[in-house]
């Protein structure tokens, strides 16, 4: 099993479980294509892992070297065994970069993810969300396959994957007629309070500091009208971005909710 393969292991959960500084932007051109980019900085938590591990703990999970990497989803997706085939049409147009420097504290998972149309950016939003068939599934489905020596890794999916929800689970995501809204789905939201233990990860909170979730939204036209008074409109006004404690979201996820109309 390579480093980087052993790395993506120790991360993943915590990335999955949306507790650290995030930032997520996306961009619909005029077509209705775009980009939808999640930035999470990973520095607090090399931090918190260099104060429980020594160099040799490091050197064993293959995180005692810089790396600095470019992954392309389709090197991937075709044979992720975890994922659907609907899923991995949206998703293998994607790539990741990965910087870490456990040494340094320096630490950045930046996803990008095209769309060609505003309803592939709704079917993505919902992929993502998706603990059984999106993004999650086939990394974490590809470094169990590797763990197993290769075998097929789609065998007991749901019972393996114990890693928290995404806070992005809990709304619904629509674009259409010059309206961008972002809601909560009181349903889902209440299935997320019941996986997380707000407890457990105020403590976590405590021990890394404040995290933030920032959201920015990057429309064709100008921006008449937007719901969350919180949100800060661009000069140009064609960019709202909106930025929220990430403990207070997971109590409050109307903090990042969100309607435009442009």
């Amino acid at each position: 099993m390579n480093r980087l393969t052993i790395i993506l292991i120790a991360i993943l959960p915590l990335l999955f479980a949306s507790c650290m500084d995030t930032r997520e932007e996306l961009e619909i051109r005029k077509d209705g294509a775009g980009t939808l980019v999640v930035k999470t900085d990973l520095s607090k938590m090399l931090e918190m892992m260099k104060s429980f591990a020594g160099p040799e703990d490091l050197q064993k999970q293959g995180l005692d070297k810089a790396i600095d990497t470019t992954m392309l989803m389709k090197d991937y997706v075709d044979t992720a065994k975890t994922v659907s085939a609907e899923n991995k049409k949206l998703l293998r147009d994607g790539k990741v970069h990965l910087i870490m420097n456990v040494k340094e504290g320096i630490g950045k998972f930046d996803l990008l993810l095209p769309f060609s149309s505003t309803s592939q950016l709704q079917d993505l939003y919902a992929s993502l969300s998706n603990s059984t068939g999106g993004l999650k599934n086939m990394l974490s489905g590809m470094d169990k396959g590797k763990q197993m020596g290769g075998g097929d890794a789609s065998a007991g999916d749901n019972a393996n994957d114990n890693s928290m929800p995404q806070i992005t689970s809990v709304y619904d995501i629509k674009v259409k007629d010059g309206l961008y809204s972002r809601k909560v789905n009181m349903d889902r939201y209440q299935q997320f309070k019941q996986v997380m233990k707000l407890d457990e990860l105020k403590q976590m909170s405590g021990m890394l500091g404040k995290m933030n979730y920032t959201l920015s939204v990057k429309l064709p036209g100008a921006i008449k009208k937007i719901s969350n008074s919180k949100a800060v409109l661009s000069d140009d006004k064609k960019t709202v971005t909106l930025n929220a404690d990430l403990m207070e979201t997971f109590e409050h996820p109307e903090l990042l909710a969100l309607e435009i109309e442009y």
